[in-house]
């Protein structure tokens, strides 16, 4: 496992594209085969024994602390009176102490995303292609492979190895990015700004060639709008 035992899922969103669900229930609570997205997600991390799992919330956020009560204490849930985005999430909770160490990489997981083991675990298969030199590694998805998923993708790999220096090309990318990653803490440590999207991290890191991609062969759901979440749940 590397000693890759933390985690953290992203549920502060509103979910506006997947309105009128997300009107009175948070997109990661969500029903998909009879079980919440984020039930799904955290499942699947206590089976590979991870020790601590923050998730941040704001939107409805009574909702999800109640589903997740009975997660208690490996699940703490972390509320955010102002939407930090992704970047500014992950360092908030670095920052208040939700970590058991604050040094070792950590997995994290959009709470929207939902994937299935046709393969192997995601999670695990990550882990397996984490190493030391590396400040980030996305989980990523042929496009084309995606159900659901129209954009232009984010990511083309620079090489066809499995796992490879990211380059951006805003012409043509192959890969998207599934939401699923393992981030080394020290990369945003020092970040001055409370409130920034990864993204912006993901883009500094591809000149210096320490940000990777590896290609997840699972099956991934892209569940952006309301007939992808019905589209879902009929073919499920």
């Amino acid at each position: 496992m590397n000693g890759i035992n933390e985690a953290m899922i992203f549920a502060a969103g509103f979910g506006k594209r997947m309105l009128p669900y997300t009107k009175n229930t948070p997109k990661p609570l969500l029903e998909i085969k009879g079980k919440s997205i984020i039930h799904h997600q955290i499942d699947a991390l206590l089976k590979l024994n991870f020790k601590n799992i923050v998730v941040n919330v704001h939107h409805l956020s009574s909702k999800l602390e109640a589903e997740l009560e009975c997660y208690k204490p490996i699940v703490k849930v972390i509320f955010e009176e102002k939407i930090l985005e992704t970047g500014g999430g992950f360092l908030n909770a670095l920052k208040q102490g939700f970590f058991q160490d604050e040094e070792l990489p950590k997995v994290v997981i959009n709470g929207d995303v939902f994937w299935q083991n046709s393969k192997s675990c995601p999670i695990d298969e990550i882990i397996k292609n984490w190493e030391s030199r590396m400040d980030i590694l996305l989980a990523l998805k042929r496009r084309d492979l995606v159900l659901g998923y129209e954009g232009k993708g984010d990511f083309r790999l620079k090489t066809k190895k499995k796992v490879s220096n990211l380059l951006r090309n805003s012409d043509y990318n192959e890969y998207m990015f599934t939401g699923l990653q393992i981030i080394n803490p020290k990369i945003i440590q020092d970040g001055r700004k409370t409130k920034f999207s990864l993204r912006e991290i993901y883009f500094k890191l591809i000149s210096k060639k320490t940000i990777y991609g590896f290609v997840d062969e699972n099956d991934w759901y892209h569940i952006s709008k309301v007939n992808d979440y019905k589209r879902v749940n009929k073919i499920l």
